[in-house]
């Protein structure tokens, strides 16, 4: 299973007037790391059309535990895979560290998603090749 480790630095702007870290900020961490994911075993998100004819990964659920406040200038590991394969979409996992402290959880679940042939402001959900599920697996 591919794993990704995210490194991250809490910022100024990453934070609430309490100085902790903003909730959604969690959220975006979540998406870059699973950006990279793709990245890391050769999908890029933007050659995913070309390859595939899909044009995006979109969310269609996501959710988070927090446990720990991360505050201004922690570093922080988010340690992201996916976690099951459905037909049409597939769950990928998130895990913020801070050194041996789990910070947060997460999750997002994201479609497999192809343009509607009938209007291109929509899309429909495909099927995902077996070989893009094999490049995670290995």
């Amino acid at each position: 299973m591919q794993t990704m480790r995210h490194e991250v630095t809490v910022f100024w702007g990453d934070c609430d007037p309490a100085v902790i870290v903003f909730y959604p900020q969690y959220f975006r961490w979540f998406d870059e790391a699973t950006i990279l994911l793709f990245e890391q075993v050769g999908l890029p998100t933007l050659s995913l059309a070309e390859r595939y004819g899909i044009f995006a990964i979109p969310i269609v659920d996501a959710g988070a535990r927090f446990f720990l406040p991360s505050r201004f200038l922690d570093r922080l590991v988010v340690e992201t895979h996916i976690s099951q394969w459905s037909k049409k979409s597939f769950r990928v996992a998130h895990q913020v560290m801070r050194g041996d402290q789990l910070v947060a959880q997460g999750h997002e679940v994201r479609a497999w998603a192809s343009k509607h042939p009938d209007d291109p402001d929509r899309f429909v959900t495909s099927p995902i090749p077996r070989d893009v599920i094999d490049l995670f697996e290995s």
